[in-house]
């Protein structure tokens, strides 16, 4: 064996020519070369399966290196099991018997210093010049790593039906060119109550109802299809709705297409009832915001009256105990005003209805002036009411002004209404928060406090701290709903601390960014002393449009006492024909009226006019749902009034669109 091929290459100094020797001594060489190479594993025996040779890298790897003189003359009784000696004399048998090559089985432990190797060995007759079989001989491979892949292939095979098979949702595929069905799950089994023999017999369009016709893959691009909904029909004639997912897959070299098909029906039945309860709930509450605005519109046009006609009265001269009864008159139209509309905004609330609006106003004079609004009703009662608002709050901001004003509005009334004695104090700040521009307010009194297991319950609609408290204190506890509700809509925070006995402080914060202009108006009325003279020059001329007596006579009323002139229609039809025939500064229309209505009315005004003139049209209107605004801009009026009307309102209004220096207009008097 004496042929070192092992370590470098090596040149011997005098090449010899291959070519030139005989073809026994090539075959030699070559021979000679396989033998020494220690990658491969040879091996020859003897009729008796006895080795006659062996070459070095099966010496290596089977016997652990022995040297091959010590291999010679052996059996494989020597080296491996006696029965894996007892197999392979019995494969090398067969080899001499039949003359041909027999294919071992790959199996691990034939090596005996590494029994998780696995070989794979080939036996062929060894044959003399004569062609007779004196032997065997070999090759051993190590297949380790094929058999290791072959395993991994196989285990993950196993999963992989095993995911099919046991996967709870019915799983098909079928092949692409002929919609054969070609696997079927167990739930898909199952479910369907085909057998796996009569799902082979189908093609995916056999599961559609009659009725639907082709209900496969219609022949989808390839790859991921996505969701797509169909209806399938089992076994026994039921219908259900599918939702179907299906993907490439190759099986058996065949494009075949997988699919997943989950049962939806009873998701679409009760999304369908939800959409039908929904849409109950939808028209539930529309008819409630319309029976809501027509009782507000009902309730508000003869409040408009007692107010309007209070309003009159406390004008004239009266006697201390006529003045005090007129006054008591306006305080409880008020308070039935201030109920409608908490009504309307818990109602607005819950339709999604109530919006904020991002506005530039004056920030400390909104505070202020909240807080004056409370003053008559705190200073009847022997407490102290302090207002502190700190230097950092803006003079300006941005924000719902109205709302905040009435969320602070409702907090110190409240706090006014429960206090007896001790103080009511309002503290505006800013506390110091990175990066936000964050305003503080709180309300602190010293009344009679709420238990702490109801202080959670406070934002809740028609709650307060007792039962008791409604009968000795009176309200429908909503205005803390509403605050918290408004507070929630302008992006803040609120909160209550509270000791039964001591007094309770309720708090809001905000993001109030402190505006760059100085151009906010407090969010209140003005006051109606602002209405003691006219600010025209000469007495403007006004239509009113109304169609109740009494809202005639106390529009009529205000407005001469407001220094201005006025004419009345009955309805819109009539406020046409007397436009046509007189010229009017302004036009005070009431939103519904027989005949024609206010928004009619209005329409033909402006076509008529065709962009030549404008005259000013001011809605008067009771509804007071989200809409109402938008509903008169859209018909072409200019401003909107809502029922009560308030003399300042009024002459807020009309300064609006009458300028002080009017022209006086010579045109013919109405009939």
């Amino acid at each position: 064996m004496g042929i070192p091929l092992e370590g470098p290459a090596v040149r011997s100094k005098h090449h010899r020519d291959l070519k030139a020797l005989p073809r026994e001594e090539i075959e030699r060489l070559c021979f000679l070369n396989m033998i020494a190479n220690p990658a491969e594993r040879f091996f020859f025996k003897d009729r008796d399966s006895a080795f006659l040779l062996v070459s070095t890298g099966w010496l290596s790897d089977v016997t652990g290196g022995r040297a091959v003189d010590e291999v010679i003359g052996l059996t494989d009784a020597a080296i491996h099991t006696e029965g894996q000696a007892r197999v392979s004399n019995a494969q090398e048998q067969q080899v001499m018997d039949t003359g041909e090559p027999f294919f071992c089985e790959a199996l691990p432990g034939w090596i005996p210093e590494h029994p998780d190797t696995w070989v794979s060995t080939v036996k062929m007759p060894l044959r003399d010049e004569d062609g007779d079989i004196i032997g065997t001989w070999g090759i051993t491979r190590d297949v380790t790593a094929q058999m290791e892949a072959e395993q991994t292939l196989h285990a993950r095979e196993r999963q992989y039906r095993s995911l099919f098979e046991r996967n709870p949702q019915p799983i098909l595929a079928y092949a692409r060119d002929t919609l054969q069905i070609v696997l079927a799950s167990n739930a898909a089994v199952a479910a369907y109550g085909y057998s796996i023999e009569e799902f082979l017999s189908m093609t995916i369009n056999d599961l559609a109802p009659a009725e639907d016709g082709v209900v496969g893959e219609d022949q989808p691009t390839s790859g991921f299809a996505g969701t797509r909904e169909r209806r399938h029909q089992y076994k026994d004639g039921t219908i259900i709705d599918v939702e179907i997912t299906s993907d490439d897959v190759t099986l058996d070299d065949h494009d075949c297409r997988i699919v997943i098909c989950l049962n939806v029906t009873e998701r679409k039945r009760a999304a369908a009832e939800l959409a039908a309860a929904h849409d109950a709930a939808v028209q539930a509450s529309n008819m409630k915001s319309a029976w809501l605005a027509n009782i507000s519109h009902e309730i508000r046009t003869p409040m408009n009256g007692v107010l309007g006609v209070a309003e009159l009265l406390l004008d004239t001269d009266l006697d201390p105990e006529q003045r005090a009864l007129a006054e008591q008159v306006t305080r409880s139209g008020e308070l039935m005003l201030e109920l409608i509309n908490d009504i309307l905004d818990i109602s607005k609330i819950e339709a999604g209805q109530l919006d904020i609006e991002l506005t530039d106003f004056a920030l400390r004079e909104t505070i202020e002036q909240a807080c004056a609004l409370a003053v008559p009703r705190a200073n009847a009662n022997p407490f102290e009411f302090v207002v502190q608002i700190d230097d950092g709050v803006p003079q300006h901001a941005l924000g719902d002004g109205h709302r905040l004003r009435q969320v602070i509005l409702n907090l110190v009334s409240n706090a006014v209404k429960f206090t007896s004695s001790g103080a009511v104090t309002v503290h505006a700040s800013t506390p110091s928060r990175q990066g936000e521009a964050i305003v503080r307010i709180e309300v602190s009194d010293t009344g009679i406090g709420i238990e702490a297991s109801r202080l959670t319950q406070m934002f809740e609609p028609f709650t307060q701290a007792d039962v008791s408290t409604t009968r000795e204190y009176g309200g429908t506890g909503l205005g803390l709903a509403i605050a918290g509700e408004l507070v929630e809509l302008m992006g803040g925070t609120i909160g209550a601390d509270s000791t039964p006995g001591v007094g309770s402080t309720f708090w809001i914060e905000l993001s109030l960014p402190a505006s760059a202009t100085s151009n906010g108006r407090a969010a209140h009325p003005a006051d109606a002393s602002s209405a003691a003279a006219s600010p025209w020059s000469s007495a403007p001329r006004v239509l009113v449009a109304e169609d109740s007596p009494v809202n005639q006579m106390v529009a009529v009323r205000t407005l001469e006492r407001c220094g201005c002139r006025a004419d009345v229609a009955n309805n819109g039809r009539q406020a046409l024909e007397m436009l046509s025939a007189c010229h009017y500064d302004a036009v005070l229309m009431d939103c519904q009226m027989p005949d024609m209505d206010g928004y009619a009315a209005t329409a033909e005004l402006r076509r008529r006019e065709n962009g030549e003139r404008h005259t000013p049209v001011i809605a008067m209107t009771a509804l007071a749902m989200t809409g109402a605004v938008e509903n008169c801009l859209a018909a072409g009026m200019d401003d909107y009034l809502g029922k009560p009307i308030r003399r300042a309102q009024l002459i807020q209004a009309l300064q609006r669109w009458i300028p002080p220096e009017r022209e006086i207009d010579l045109g013919e008097e109405p009939s």
